[in-house]
């Protein structure tokens, strides 16, 4: 078996494209022969898989996928093999296998009649309609139970072609030693971490930490994944007590420097961070609306509806830094990952056969 990766960025440089890396490496350590199609190569490749650069397409972004689209489909028409699965990450048309990233495109939202009527809204309809039920769409894979759902409240339609979800692994796992000192009283260290930080919460986070600085005036919040530059409305520039690191390579210590995560997402398809914290034995504190919050059991945090009153999420991350440790350890491979996408290819080859 051959398996085709498409994805427009190839390195762990964000959540989606840490997964086809990862993905992509957990398959060559299985001795699946693996291409990965992409427009833009950022990492060096890992032993066994072959990148292929289409060359970066110019924006406009909405444009730029339709473009991507049509650069696949050359170079695999220009490339014809029998026996291989066509994986796409991406708003792609030729492939078997789907895996959907994100939450549906504007799912949520009521359409304004400019919406209604708009070129970029059009396409960006038309790209996810296409991806979900193109010709030769066998299979679509979410990352959990209520990315699912969510999917299929826009898209009924795609309900045949649903596989059962594959949410992501966790790059360390058994060799992190998981301790946490008691929490400091009147103190603690909050994490965040998001590159899109008004979708993942940021705001909510910088709310509930200023509250709670009233009753623990040495507590400190640590922001990585955002530049300071963009959030300078919610925090004074040099603000005592508040950590903000940008783009971190290191995530292992970010987690490890911190007492809590607090991630109160306003929609998201999992939240990697979530399973990361956990694995290294960091509690956590979600958004019901992230796809992971169905794997934080009691044993490793809590998540609470994100319509929830600040109050209660106060009170929720004033409890946990008193008197919570997790009970447990959650472990997920990529191997574990790969394994499950394995299984899902062969019944792709089976029914096309």
């Amino acid at each position: 078996m051959k398996v085709i990766q498409v994805v427009k960025n190839f390195g762990p440089i964000g959540g989606m494209e840490e997964y086809v890396f990862n993905l992509s490496k957990g398959l060559a350590s299985q001795e699946i022969a693996v291409t990965v199609l992409c427009e833009r190569q950022v990492a060096k490749a890992p032993l066994g898989i072959q990148v292929v650069v289409l060359g970066k397409n110019r924006k406009p972004h909405w444009i730029s996928h339709f473009r991507f689209s049509s650069s696949v489909d050359r170079w695999l028409k220009d490339h014809p093999e029998k026996n291989r699965i066509i994986h796409s990450h991406e708003r792609q048309k030729s492939h078997h296998l789907s895996t959907f990233h994100t939450t549906p495109f504007g799912g949520d939202k009521r359409k304004k009649l400019l919406h209604r009527v708009s070129p970029r809204h059009l396409l960006y309809e038309y790209l996810e309609r296409r991806e979900l039920m193109g010709p030769n769409t066998k299979a679509i894979i979410t990352y959990s139970s209520n990315h699912r759902k969510s999917l299929l409240k826009k898209h009924p339609k795609a309900e045949p072609l649903l596989s059962s979800p594959i949410g992501p692994g966790v790059s360390f796992g058994k060799e992190i030693e998981r301790s946490r000192n008691a929490v400091e009283t009147g103190g603690g260290r909050i994490g965040f971490i998001g590159k899109e930080w008004k979708r993942k919460g940021l705001d909510t986070v910088a709310e509930i930490w200023r509250t709670l600085k009233k009753e623990r005036p040495k507590l400190q919040l640590a922001i990585a994944g955002v530049r300071a530059e963009e959030i300078t409305h919610l925090f004074r520039l040099r603000e005592p007590d508040v950590e903000i690191l940008g783009w971190i390579d290191d995530k292992l210590s970010f987690y490890q420097s911190i007492d809590l995560l607090l991630h109160p997402a306003h929609k998201e398809a999992f939240g990697m961070v979530i399973t990361e914290a956990m694995t290294v034995g960091i509690p956590v504190l979600c958004s019901t609306e992230c796809g992971a919050s169905e794997l934080v059991t009691e044993s490793f945090g809590t998540h609470l509806p994100v319509s929830t009153k600040t109050d209660d999420w106060v009170g929720e991350t004033s409890r946990m830094l008193s008197d919570f440790s997790p009970k447990g350890t959650f472990l997920r491979s990529w191997t574990q990952v790969a394994s499950e996408y394995l299984e899902t290819y062969r019944k792709i080859m089976e029914g096309c056969q």
